[in-house]
């Protein structure tokens, strides 16, 4: 099985979302799975990292980077796209939340997932309010699956699924 994590930060880069998807990939790995990493340029170089493909190819998280990431996706043609999502490791750039819609057009798309490591909103502007809290589950709307990383972030999205005022409903 073919599987590219996506992911705003990656060793060497510091933090708790490259570690969890470096150990990720080294997991999936071992289960016989081929691993690609689409990360940020800051990463370092390309290179194979305990048999996983590193591809630390964006510059920025922002609107340009769907265009490259496309590309490599097609390069690739991985069963499973898996987005690992923390706000702050995407610049703030709501880019990455509107990936899985972008990809869902796609004639013949991998299987998308998110990992949410926190849900907390963005900051966007003044009054943006509903906007933001459209933005950062709007993913978990397009996806096929979702996962999250603690138990408070699963009630929240229960919660935002079932409620009232949840995106399902409106649509």
């Amino acid at each position: 099985m073919r599987i590219c994590l996506i992911t705003g930060e990656f060793p060497p880069m510091q933090g708790g979302v490259g570690d969890f998807t470096h150990e990720l990939g080294k997991a999936l790995t071992a289960l016989g799975c081929q691993v690609s990493v689409i990360t940020s340029r800051t990463a370092g170089s390309r290179r194979q990292m305990d048999g996983i493909a590193v591809l630390p190819i964006i510059e920025k998280w922002n609107w340009g980077c769907w265009n490259v990431i496309l590309k490599l996706l097609q390069e690739l043609e991985p069963h499973v796209v898996n987005i690992q999502y923390q706000t702050a490791a995407y610049g703030m750039h709501p880019a990455i939340n509107l990936l899985p819609r972008r990809l869902r057009r796609e004639r013949s798309r991998p299987r998308l997932v998110i990992t949410y490591h926190d849900l907390r909103e963005p900051y966007l502007f003044p009054k943006a309010g509903p906007l933001r809290r459209w933005i950062t589950y709007e993913p978990a709307q397009q996806c096929d699956a979702v996962i999250v990383t603690n138990h408070e972030d699963a009630l929240r999205l229960t919660h935002h699924a079932s409620g009232p005022n949840s995106y399902r409903e409106q649509h």
